[in-house]
């Protein structure tokens, strides 16, 4: 009896716990939505109201037809999917080739590529801009497509790379012995084999990308996307801040990454867990 009793009480607090860490990751997104939908004058009514009295559409309906919202989200789909296109291919083959064959130098620029995650956009951004103002790829989507590329590939070639040194190289020998060459070992013996990790992958770096405000905000002026959608809300005045708006905006950058995360949370906790610990 003792023993049920205090497996009993270890649940019961495991889920007490569980409900409060709930809580306190959803409550700012809760408050969001309750936002995006009050009018503009029950924000800062007093006392709060939790559930709005008048619920309304009206934030959505302003942000779509005032602020051009509808192209913003045109520009973002059409860079994301290209720089996770580009950067899953490259690193894809980059893992292979550092993972499968030895030497000093295939080790030092392994190195150097993962350790460049550890340099922070803004001390790279002013030669970085004169470079790509050089080749004309400033406010271009060629050029966005780059800059967002260069960013996901080092935490990409890390998972993948951590990911392809788990799956044992007989398997590369055997196909090799069956007469396969390196292209055919790789797509089709060895990607089959990663694709919780190439799943992952995509879902991070795409939760990464809309996340990203600092480089469409420093290479792009003409080119918007939804990162940078909140800089552009039309204010009354100088220092008022529309709050209803800003709250609108936030629950539709935030709805493709919660749908994403909903329905492939199984996928990204396998791919990490696997890519992330090395035996």
């Amino acid at each position: 009896m003792k023993t049920q009793s205090k497996r009993m009480l270890s649940s019961v607090f495991k889920w007490i716990l569980m409900l409060i860490v709930a809580f306190i990751i959803l409550l700012p997104l809760i408050w969001i939505f309750i936002s995006s939908i009050s009018p503009a004058n029950e924000l800062f009514s007093s006392p709060i109201h939790y559930i709005p009295k008048h619920p309304t559409l009206d934030n959505y309906i302003r942000i779509f037809t005032q602020m051009n919202l509808g192209e913003k989200i045109i520009n973002t789909a059409i860079i994301t999917v290209c720089s996770l296109v580009v950067s899953t291919i490259i690193c894809l083959m980059a893992a292979y080739a550092f993972t499968r064959y030895e030497g000093k130098g295939l080790s030092l620029v392994y190195a150097a590529i993962v350790a460049s995650a550890l340099i922070p956009g803004i001390v790279t951004a002013r030669p970085l801009y004169d470079l790509m103002k050089t080749f004309g790829l400033v406010d271009t989507f060629p050029g966005l497509v780059i800059m967002y590329t260069s960013s996901l590939i080092p935490f990409t070639m890390l998972i993948l790379g951590n990911f392809l040194s788990e799956i044992p190289v007989s398997i590369d020998e055997a196909a090799e012995i069956d007469g396969a060459n390196m292209f055919q070992k790789l797509f089709y013996i060895t990607l089959p084999l990663m694709k919780p990790a190439v799943a992952t992958i995509l879902i991070i770096n795409f939760i990464n990308c809309l996340n990203d405000l600092f480089t469409p905000l420093f290479f792009a002026q003409k080119i918007e996307v939804l990162s940078v959608a909140i800089t552009t809300i039309p204010r009354e005045t100088a220092y008022s801040m529309p709050w209803d708006l800003i709250s609108t905006v936030g629950c539709i950058i935030l709805l493709p990454i919660i749908i994403f995360v909903l329905l492939f949370e199984k996928q990204i906790m396998e791919g990490v867990m696997a890519g992330g610990v090395k035996q």
